[in-house]
């Protein structure tokens, strides 16, 4: 017997071993798949709310900011010591490129939301980053053209205006014009901010990235809000119960909590490429809230243009991975 203790104890810690080699992935997955489900509701959220259509677009954005970003630090500090040296390590200026274009991004998104619907507005802004840092690195030219990089581009782009035509008329060219006008800018800063947000995570964890840099946004949003908005806002909405539960919604659950279980997923993933569930979850369950609750369809066309977008990232997403493992042989 006591010859075969050591047997069982490294037989035990073998099995537990390989269990958690596979549970980990597993909770990585659920928790990337809980965060896009999160993003996905932020839409159909702030339609659903009548009284919250009184709120100005940049409401929404600085609560989200100021309520979510906080929140983050929070328990970042509660988990960790040394946050404010880490903070102190940043690099200004990729700082404020992520802050300026988080605050730009909030704006775009929620302004698109109302002139394209939930279910397009999340379609384009989703997939629309990917190809569009592409085609941003294929013009630096910090990386050869391919074929699939050269096909996705090209198919973002008759996606884009598959759904533009589609929605065509005298009556509603200035509304989808400038609603596509905010869902690119929106998908511009996006890329902007992960671009920046990937340098400064080298600095510190990416959980104080995202706290400090949300609640800089805010306040940035805050600042610059006599200048954005140009009619008075109507602050008699927020005394609506509806309209403070739904900011306080939006700035802890797909905000605060959506990016805590999505940094921890990642971290448990064993490859970065589970970002690529998120990305496809989020419009799949935007465009299944906005149809059941908010009773909107889309046109054959659009449908057409947000597959043909879907596909352009899916290309973009298989040229990449096949160019890493040609440079791995």
């Amino acid at each position: 017997m006591i010859t075969q203790k050591p047997f069982v104890s490294a037989s035990r810690g073998l099995w537990s071993s390989r269990a958690d080699a596979v549970a980990q992935p597993v909770l990585g997955i659920a928790l990337v798949m809980l965060a896009a489900a999160l993003w996905g509701t932020v839409g159909v959220a702030t339609q659903l709310v009548t009284a919250s259509r009184f709120l100005s677009d940049t409401v929404f954005g600085i609560a989200r900011m100021l309520l979510g970003g906080p929140a983050i630090l929070l328990v970042v500090v509660l988990a960790k010591r040394g946050v404010l040296s880490s903070v102190l390590m940043l690099d200004p200026v990729k700082l404020m490129a992520f802050v300026t274009a988080c605050a730009v991004f909030q704006v775009s998104l929620f302004r698109s939301f109302a002139l394209l619907g939930v279910t397009s507005a999340v379609f384009l802004t989703v997939c629309l980053p990917p190809v569009l840092g592409c085609g941003w690195a294929l013009i630096r030219r910090t990386q050869p053209v391919s074929r699939g990089a050269a096909g996705a581009l090209g198919l973002a782009v008759a996606g884009i205006g598959t759904f533009a035509w589609s929605r065509f008329s005298a009556d509603t060219l200035e509304q989808i014009t400038v609603g596509l006008a905010f869902a690119i800018l929106a998908s511009v800063a996006f890329v902007v901010m992960t671009s920046a947000a990937r340098d400064l995570t080298q600095a510190c964890g990416p959980m104080i990235v995202v706290g400090v840099g949300l609640t800089l946004s805010g306040a940035l949003l805050v600042v610059a809000l006599p200048v954005i908005e140009t009619q008075a806002l109507q602050v008699s909405a927020l005394a609506d119960w509806q309209v403070l539960g739904l900011l306080l919604y939006l700035g802890l659950a797909p905000t605060a909590l959506a990016y805590l279980a999505y940094c921890s997923g990642t971290a448990r993933c064993r490859s970065a490429n589970v970002g690529l569930i998120a990305t496809m979850l989020e419009p799949a369950i935007a465009a299944v809230l906005a149809w059941l609750l908010l009773h909107e369809k889309l046109l054959p066309g659009e449908w057409a243009g947000c597959f043909m977008v879907s596909v352009a990232m899916l290309l973009l997403w298989w040229s990449e991975q096949r160019k890493r493992n040609m440079l791995s042989d």
